[in-house]
């Protein structure tokens, strides 16, 4: 793939991501099916019954690259069978150029080969808008990636495809992100979309003349290409452009005309992805509206990735439709657009001048028009959701708060009511359990280990029907749940 623009090299140690969401899997626990949770299930010490210890449970941990692999840091995140993690590129853009463009950095203590005993997987994508992802494109351990069919790209989402049937042991916690670098950094503004080739035939008068004649016979005021032929026209919405009365007024020169023979490609502000219906909706300007084919103005359209190779065309005459679909596979995802006019000039007069592109409306949204949800790429089922501590955690990488308590499945309990927290700092950590009008009904102590996930359970089955209040609290925090017994 050929960049865009000039591009900086960004610094491998740099803090460039910001943690937008972390589904976690389960660990794999001996004579379980795969990749199925059991709260209740002991496995060896250090490790959590279900899910990655604490430690390996700090979603910002992925937020900074760390080329060094020492072994028995935990300067990284585990992201558990089948679990996930979305991260923004904090500079704004990272580009496409020349060779790999993100490096994927992942633990394994010293032993980085990718082996079949030993295949810590993952399926990586890249987005822009966070809506519109690339195809999934496999990692192991390591791993360096072009982020084409892109362009540019802002977002990087990383969901762990460990087999697990290749370890053996408890505990064993999946993908571990230590961290990317983002080779080509473009800053906070998206580079603009330069004109790709252009050449503007001539009018109807000059064809058959002898030599090359850039726009001969074409007036002035449908030469400007830059100005006139535009993408997304901000001053019409879809309706106005489909409406003759407003777009195709006698003498105003809001389009580009081709001129028999001529042609022009565009690099599209933004990868456009083949969506349900059509993609894009091409106008061309006639101002009297005579309708194809009584005015047959007609144009061979084509798309492409790279600027380089294009796929076979499709004809349009006058205004209409594009679907990527029509072009395959490969062109499911295209950076540029061509046009290259092929009206039969025995059929106009003499001072027609072909095709007149009046704009390229493209239906997918640009970037940063609405807010993508993330990590929905996956089921909830068996995963928790954890939050991105980073304002929680000081100069020494450690939370300063514990992380949030979670109710074990439904808050809608019977006999007892299940909940966990990780033990985030030192001392301990107490539980409380308060009705409506804050009578304490229950207490006691939620005891373990820095970073390890404690459980803690409370028999409710002679509590009356009503809404409850489970409480945590430590020397430096405290967190409220609320739960109703059936």
């Amino acid at each position: 793939m050929s960049a865009v623009a000039s591009l900086g090299i960004q610094s491998a140690q740099a803090a460039t991501w910001n943690v937008l969401c972390l589904k976690q899997g389960p660990v794999r626990l001996s004579g379980l099916p795969d990749r199925i949770l059991d709260p209740n299930a002991v496995v060896s010490p250090g490790n959590t019954a279900g899910y990655p210890i604490g430690a390996r449970s700090i979603a910002t941990q992925a937020e900074n690259a760390e080329v060094s692999d020492i072994p028995g840091d935990m300067n990284f995140v585990s992201l558990g069978f089948g679990g996930q993690i979305v991260l923004e590129y904090v500079n704004g853009y990272f580009g496409n150029s020349i060779g790999d463009d993100v490096t994927l950095y992942e633990t394994t203590w010293g032993d980085p080969k990718c082996t079949p005993i030993w295949s810590e997987a993952a399926n990586v994508e890249f987005s822009l808008d966070g809506f519109n992802w690339t195809a999934p494109k496999p990692a192991c351990h390591n791993g360096s990636f072009d982020i084409a069919p892109l362009l540019v790209a802002k977002y990087v989402r990383i969901t762990d495809n460990t087999p697990n049937n290749n370890f053996v042991g408890d505990g064993i916690d999946a993908y571990d992100v230590d961290g990317l670098v983002a080779n080509y950094d473009f800053g906070t503004v998206i580079p603009p979309n330069p004109l790709c080739t252009y050449e503007q035939g001539v009018s109807q008068k000059y064809v058959g003349a002898v030599g090359n004649f850039p726009g001969r016979g074409i007036v002035a005021q449908r030469k400007n290409f830059a100005l006139n032929a535009n993408i997304n026209d901000p001053s019409f919405t879809p309706a106005q452009l489909a409406d003759p009365s407003l777009r195709e007024v006698g003498g105003w020169y809001n389009f580009w005309s081709i001129g028999f023979g001529g042609h022009a490609c565009f690099q599209l502000p933004y990868t456009v992805f083949d969506g349900p219906g059509a993609d894009f909706q091409i106008f061309e300007t006639t101002w009297n509206n005579k309708p194809c084919p009584n005015y047959p103005e007609t144009v061979d359209l084509s798309v492409s990735v790279d600027g380089i190779t294009y796929s076979t065309t499709t004809v349009r005459c006058k205004d209409g439709a594009l679907d990527l679909s029509a072009f395959g596979a490969a062109y499911a995802a295209v950076n540029y657009i061509k046009f290259v006019d092929v009206s039969d000039p025995t059929k106009f007069g003499k001072g027609d001048d072909a095709f007149d592109i009046d704009n390229i409306y493209i239906a997918q949204l640009p970037p940063g028009s609405s807010t993508p949800q993330f990590c929905t790429a996956i089921s909830d089922g068996n995963r928790r959701a954890l939050p991105n501590v980073e304002n929680n955690v000081g100069e020494t990488g450690m939370p300063e708060q514990m992380f949030p308590l979670e109710i074990v499945g439904s808050n809608m309990v019977s006999d007892k009511i299940d909940f966990t927290a990780t033990i985030a700092e030192e001392g301990g950590y107490r539980y409380s359990v308060r009705n409506h009008i804050g009578q304490e009904l229950s207490n006691g102590a939620l005891a373990g280990n820095l970073y390890d996930l404690a459980e803690g359970s409370v028999k409710t089955g002679n509590y009356a029907p009503g809404v409850y209040f489970l409480t945590l609290t430590s020397a430096n925090s405290k967190e409220t749940l609320k739960f109703v017994k059936k």
